[in-house]
């Protein structure tokens, strides 16, 4: 992976090894007290990371506290008030073959773990999987993005309050100290990012047979049906796509509209875009900012490179480089060949592409990779049922945007491109848990006391019974 060696690291990989039996052992009661204690340091730190956001994002205070602070401090909640119970030992039925036995599945902890978080949710997302990592028992190193060094700072302060570094421990580095890290076993990877890293990070887990999560990205579309009014879908589209500058891997990455209706969304985006933010959407200091030159670029290459194939922008298409500033903007008559149609935006770009039937809808999000998320607008039971039964996604939100993600007893993930495994919740303690089977096998109806050497016709008739009736 690297050629280079790092000594902290190495240093810090070994304690957790060398202290994964011992955290394993903690109690529930433990584990609920450090989530408890994690939670009062985040509290404490309430400025301190909205400060930080703001730095890294010129992200503003009700945005940061909406999307990075209270998921946070209520998944934490959910671990507490839930763990005692998730962590009990199930018992599940036998049959006849299994009669007198008793068997159940144990939830053991995996052992270590090694956590890579991304640059757009640095703060949020860092901890909501922590959380079911120490839930279960683990130990943890924590490789958070280079891009959001201000976050980071804050983070690593609030987690050494809490955690000794042969527990939890936040490495900085970039892309080779990533490689690095990625050298050695884990138990258990978790990964948030693109599905290109998302390839190499199964690789890296696959030499050594660590189990891995990845939770990717991929072209969200929002649906709207004919049904649905108007000014709800363009005030729910603009705050679902616009949060962290559309910097987020559930954001709807595209919009399907009938034909009949495209022109009516555009006048009554423009018309909610000028109520809301002004006649300089620039000047609000609600809306975030790319978070680095890179992705700046990137983002504005996307939107030329369409308007070159020749689809029209009513709306946008106004850069500031130096302050990472891009207007919100709409695309339409956008070409099939366009980038932008190709790749996951991750930025304040709405391509808007029109259908006339059902049918269309479907077709063309099947024709892309599995999204993580699909949105449906429609008051339409037929519809909403049609979309859903005959499209594959991480997840299906109706009527609304993004908050799906939020809800206590729903598992988040993608499939195939945009994901593999589930996240949050209960959902993340089994992620991070071994669901271990024990047996204890009643030795009076003992299967391998009918079935043992040597074999006669007496073994021969238990064989036929088993076959024929159970």
């Amino acid at each position: 992976m690297s050629d280079k060696n790092y000594p902290y690291i190495d240093l810090i990989y070994n304690q957790q090894v060398e202290n994964k039996c011992v955290v394993q052992n903690l109690t529930i009661k433990q584990r609920i007290a450090l989530l408890k204690k994690l939670e009062k340091e985040i509290i404490a730190h309430r400025e301190e990371i909205v400060e930080a956001l703001g730095k890294d994002f010129r992200k503003s205070k009700v945005e940061t506290e909406s999307t990075e602070i209270y998921p946070v401090l209520s998944e934490i909640r959910l671990f507490c008030k839930n763990l005692s119970e998730w962590s009990k030992s199930k018992s599940v039925s036998n049959n006849l073959v299994f009669f007198g036995s008793k068997a159940e599945i144990v939830n053991e902890p995996k052992g270590n773990c090694l956590i890579i978080s991304p640059w757009n949710y640095p703060f949020q997302l860092a901890l909501m999987h922590l959380i079911p990592c120490i839930a279960a028992g683990n130990t943890a190193i924590i490789k958070p993005s280079e891009f959001t060094a201000h976050t980071n700072s804050v983070l690593n302060k609030i987690l050494g309050n809490v955690f000794d570094s042969n527990h939890v421990q936040l490495i900085y580095g970039e892309v080779e100290e990533t490689k690095y890290i990625l050298s050695k076993k884990f138990d258990h990877i978790h990964f948030t990012g693109s599905p290109n890293v998302g390839k190499i990070v199964m690789e890296a887990g696959a030499k050594h047979l660590s189990s891995v999560t990845l939770e990717l990205g991929g072209k969200s579309p929002l649906i709207i049906g004919e049904d649905f009014d108007l000014k709800k879908a363009v005030s729910k589209a603009i705050w679902g796509k616009l949060i962290n500058n559309g910097q987020t891997c559930i954001a709807p990455d595209y919009i399907l509209i009938h034909e009949d209706k495209a022109q009516e969304f555009v006048d009554e985006f423009i018309k909610q875009m000028d109520k809301t933010f002004g006649s300089d959407p620039k000047n609000s200091e609600d809306l975030a900012r790319m978070i680095n030159t890179r992705n700046f670029n990137r983002v504005k290459d996307l939107i030329q490179n369409a308007i070159e194939l020749g689809a029209n922008c009513p709306y946008g298409n106004e850069y500031d480089g130096y302050e990472l500033y891009i207007k919100p903007t709409i695309l339409t008559n956008v070409p099939k060949d366009a980038e932008i149609l190709k790749e996951e935006i991750f930025g304040p770009v709405f391509p808007i592409i029109t259908y006339n039937s059902v049918e269309n809808v479907i077709n063309y999000v099947n024709s892309d990779e599995k999204p993580l998320a699909l949105y449906i607008f429609s008051n339409n039971k037929e519809l909403i049922e049609n979309v859903t039964n005959h499209t594959s996604s991480g997840a299906v939100l109706v009527n609304d945007l993004l908050i799906h993600i939020l809800h206590p007893n729903l598992p988040f993930g993608g499939l195939n491109h945009s994901g593999i495994g589930s996240s949050t919740g209960y959902f993340g303690f089994l992620d991070f848990s071994h669901q271990k089977p024990v047996l204890k096998v009643n030795q009076m109806f003992s299967l391998t006391k009918f079935l043992n050497y040597p074999y006669n016709s007496f073994t021969k008739k238990i064989i036929n019974l088993m076959i024929k009736y159970l």
